[in-house]
């Protein structure tokens, strides 16, 4: 999501991708003043990025936040549709001056149709809005005459000539706290639903479910996953994983007598297998005999959705609670968190941000510090979430599910 700084880093980034497009014209530069206040300038050639309107975007006015998951609510982000009017100024222009600098803008945000989340992070590094999720696109936005008339009039100074452009969507994350019930241990008599299957199995190889061990709704690094579904017989296998921020599928070969016709086993691996939401499929090698001539033949299934969980490696046990009712809690994880990845510490059924990272050396990969407001005294449950994927709370390993008592923090 993004903070308090996010219009202005917009802005910002704007105007540093119009800077580097003007670098050929000598004495050439970017302002972002109201237009009336140009005149009293020390450039003679800028080009001026005014933000002369903010409107809310109705597509996303009521979507939850991205990181919630089922049964979980929290203050909507806001999101904002920012339009930009843009004025290339020269103060004496005897030839085109101000066309060319309007032709270097222009062709600079049509070669840039989306704020990469590089230039982001480069032109506004005190804000997070490159980690928002949702992309902002820049999108030319057509200028009536009335629309002229009505907009320079209002600035009260004499018209120049000039386009706008809309960029969208700017999302402004709300700073309530997201509230996350304690899970559920049982649903009705024996904790079963109904089950259904659409359709009939057309005889090629299908992947139906991603399970993780005990029953439990994610995997961790070092845990064996059963891959249900039909046809998944071959002479050998290989089980392909992809991840939204890794650029390569993590390729993990099955051993022998982990295949069968409806189950393939495999394990988690540490290295290289950070939290979060993966998709995983198989690829299955098989011989097939045409005209006497034998062949291999490499059948790549569906993909099913794998949440893999986060590990918190090192919880105190007791953490004080400070004169202000709040408390601090450090910890450790694995694996550690992809830049980018959201990170949340679930306390007691609310979901509380990580503390910014102060001036000196930086955390270690791994460890994160939150400050927990209005912690009451007494053992809390708590759960790491990753990428909207919770460390695992319930003990399942037992004839009753439990809460996992090293997974929960006294506050005194």
């Amino acid at each position: 999501m993004s903070d308090e700084e996010a219009i202005a880093a917009v802005t910002r980034t704007l105007s540093g991708l119009v800077h580097g497009a003007l670098a050929d014209v000598a004495g050439a530069g970017v302002d972002t003043r109201p237009l009336d206040e140009l005149a009293g300038g020390t450039r003679d050639k800028l080009v001026n990025i005014y933000l002369f309107q903010a409107d809310v975007s109705g597509a996303l006015r009521n979507a939850d936040r991205p990181d919630l998951t089922p049964g979980e609510s929290g203050g909507p982000p806001f999101p904002l549709v920012l339009h930009y009017l843009i004025t290339p100024f020269v103060r004496h222009d005897p030839g085109l001056d101000a066309h060319r600098l309007l032709a270097r803008t222009v062709r600079v945000l049509h070669d840039n149709p989306v704020l990469q989340r590089g230039e982001l992070a480069a032109f506004a590094p005190d804000s997070n809005v490159a980690e928002q999720l949702d992309r902002i696109r820049i999108t030319w936005q057509p200028f009536g005459e009335k629309d002229i008339y009505a907009l320079w009039s209002a600035f009260q100074t004499p018209y120049r000539m000039s386009v706008a452009y809309e960029v969208s969507a700017v999302l402004i994350d709300s700073r309530r706290a997201p509230t996350a019930p304690v899970p559920v241990l049982k649903r009705g008599r024996n904790d079963e639903g109904p089950g259904a299957q659409a359709g009939l199995p057309l005889g090629l190889p299908a992947l139906t479910a991603a399970v993780p061990p005990a029953r439990q709704p994610a995997a961790r690094p070092g845990e064996q996953v059963s891959l249900r579904g039909h046809g998944l017989s071959a002479r050998s296998a290989e089980v392909r994983l992809s991840h939204p921020l890794l650029p390569a599928q993590v390729v993990v070969p099955l051993a022998p007598g982990a295949l069968t016709d409806g189950e393939a086993r495999f394990t988690v691996g540490a290295a290289g297998m950070p939290a979060g939401l993966w998709s995983v499929g198989l690829a299955l090698t098989g011989q097939v005999t045409e005209g006497g001539v034998s062949r291999s033949v490499v059948t790549v299934t569906n993909e099913v959705p794998l949440a893999v969980a986060p590990r918190i490696t090192r919880l105190p046990a007791t953490v004080p609670q400070a004169a202000d009712g709040s408390a601090v809690i450090e910890l450790t994880c694995a694996p550690a968190p992809l830049p980018g990845q959201p990170v949340l510490l679930v306390f007691d059924g609310r979901a509380v941000p990580p503390d910014p990272p102060g001036p000196g050396t930086p955390r270690p990969a791994g460890s994160a510090r939150f400050t927990v407001p209005h912690a009451a005294k007494g053992r809390h449950p708590v759960r790491l979430r990753v990428a909207g994927v919770d460390s695992l709370l319930i003990d399942r390993s037992g004839a009753r599910p439990s809460f996992d008592p090293t997974q929960s923090v006294a506050v005194i």
